[in-house]
């Protein structure tokens, strides 16, 4: 059972969400807050994750960052770091007040640069209780690194300084993803459709933003999960991200930055997910 939600994040400004509920609702839940990869919604793979939390007796509350999704906020597919992180905030504190749920209970779960931000969520909030990073953008410096990611760090950071906003593929030549990552953000988004742009803001820039160097400031436990063959989230701060947390525990998947969707590789990631957070 699910319902929809809205979490106001600045007045008149609102974050689509969505609650997923388990059957019987005696008592107090633990909860999961689920946030998406920086260039998707909370439709997109998440809902096959969160309704397995449900199965297992665990609440899910997903959501899209303001200008994304069904959420308000102009201009449309605004990727800013700090509201972004705002957003994260504005979550927990909503799954906190909810029917049901146990506010001490509140899990983070993060895919991609969703991955580093509930790092960085739970490293500035002890009352979380457990993190689950999935193949988490853990490092924006050496992502920065990589030729195509700079380059297109140098067109957004142009367009800054000229004082207005750069829209900007997402994925290609002139993009930060490879062009062969189009086939799968397109079949993760599926029906829900997937537009290949997206509008910078370099408030706060990417190469600035480390939350590996703050998983040594969280006190919840931390499950990190590896992709094997991911080529887009720098391997050794996922490791670093891990081995920093002091209740930290990392996993390996012979899967890439997306294939933890896919149905061949979803039953184990959760799988582990699922026992984490019932130990």
């Amino acid at each position: 059972m699910t319902d929809r939600c809205r979490i106001e994040v600045e007045p008149g400004v609102g974050c689509a969400a969505t609650l997923y509920k388990p059957a019987g609702t005696d008592g107090s839940r633990p909860c999961v807050v689920m946030g998406a990869g920086g260039t998707l919604t909370q439709r997109d793979g998440i809902p096959e994750y969160a309704e397995r939390f449900a199965a297992a007796g665990i609440a899910a509350l997903t959501f899209d960052y303001r200008n994304w999704g069904d959420s308000d906020g102009e201009p449309r597919r605004l990727a800013s770091i700090p509201r972004q992180l705002e957003d994260w905030r504005a979550a927990v504190e909503f799954a906190r007040g909810l029917d049901g749920v146990d506010p001490e209970r509140i899990a983070v779960w993060g895919m991609s640069l969703g991955g580093g931000h509930a790092l960085s969520t739970a490293a500035a909030d002890s009352r979380i209780a457990a993190v689950i990073a999935l193949v988490p953008m853990a490092d924006g410096l050496a992502l920065s690194l990589n030729g195509r990611v700079l380059r297109f760090t140098v067109r957004a950071m142009a367009g800054r300084v000229r004082r207005r906003f750069v829209t900007l593929p997402a994925v290609g030549p002139a993009g930060a993803f490879p062009a062969d990552s189009l086939a799968s953000f397109e079949r993760l988004a599926g029906p829900n459709g997937w537009r290949n742009e997206v509008v910078t803001d370099l408030d706060y820039p990417m190469p600035l933003y480390r939350p590996y160097r703050r998983a040594g400031r969280i006190d919840a436990r931390v499950l990190v999960q590896l992709g094997e063959h991911d080529r887009l989230a720098p391997r050794r701060a996922v490791e670093q991200a891990a081995r920093r947390a002091p209740r930290g525990e990392l996993k390996r998947y012979p899967v890439d930055h997306f294939s933890c969707f896919w149905p061949e590789h979803i039953d184990e990631v959760v799988g582990d997910q699922i026992e984490f957070l019932s130990s």
